[in-house]
């Protein structure tokens, strides 16, 4: 059975903006099934584009609760998509960029929802105290991100490696918050690599640096 691939797009984006991402699924995947959903909710910030959660007024104090409240929407869209391409958990890929990759990794916290996370620019609110063992996680984070600190994915990292996750994270040297080179094509091969099922002992539970 193809490998279901999710798209998942920051804030204000839409699915459009995971183009470039899709592209080099294809090229590298041609059997893979993608699919790029809009987040649930009007982007409250412009005109245009959507958002899993608002940020206006949003503090450590209220992320969480955001986050929490947005998941039933995140993962009811998730499993229509699987029901819509006869996939299960352990047939799907969640790539997520920014808020995107905020609400896939919150979203796999507690249930087997995908076999592997690739969370590009993201960030896990709070650290976790427990993870699905089905799931491997693959962090990949510009070291010049201004909007969403590298350190994040560093300390998702070590905490995941705590909890005996399979995880990875590559740290992109001279990447910004931006899904364009170099981190895009650094998301794509961490895609790739998902799409093969790589184990552990080939990569995982390792940090990068490029």
């Amino acid at each position: 059975m193809p490998t279901l691939i999710v798209l998942l797009h920051g804030i204000g984006q839409t699915p459009a903006d995971m183009a470039p991402l899709a592209d080099l699924v294809a090229a590298h995947d041609p059997h893979a099934v993608v699919a790029t959903p809009p987040a649930a909710c009007p982007y409250d910030g412009g005109p245009a584009g959507f958002q899993w959660f608002s940020v206006d007024g949003i503090t450590e104090a209220n992320r969480l609760d955001r986050i929490r409240a947005a998941l039933p929407a995140f993962v009811a869209t998730v499993e229509a998509l699987q029901r819509a391409h006869g996939a299960g958990p352990a047939e799907t890929v969640l790539a997520g960029f920014s808020q995107g990759a905020f609400m896939a990794l919150a979203a796999c916290e507690g249930r087997f929802l995908a076999r592997h996370v690739v969370a590009i620019a993201g960030r896990y609110v709070p650290l976790p105290e427990a993870w699905e063992q089905r799931t491997t996680v693959h962090l990949v984070h510009g070291r010049h991100d201004g909007t969403v600190s590298v350190q994040y994915s560093e300390r998702a990292f070590e905490r995941l490696t705590i909890l005996g996750a399979d995880v990875r994270l590559d740290v992109v040297s001279r990447a910004v918050h931006r899904l364009a080179p170099p981190l895009l094509d650094r998301a794509g091969q961490a895609l790739h690599e998902a799409l093969q099922g790589a184990p552990a002992q080939t990569g995982y539970n390792t940090k990068m640096v490029s």
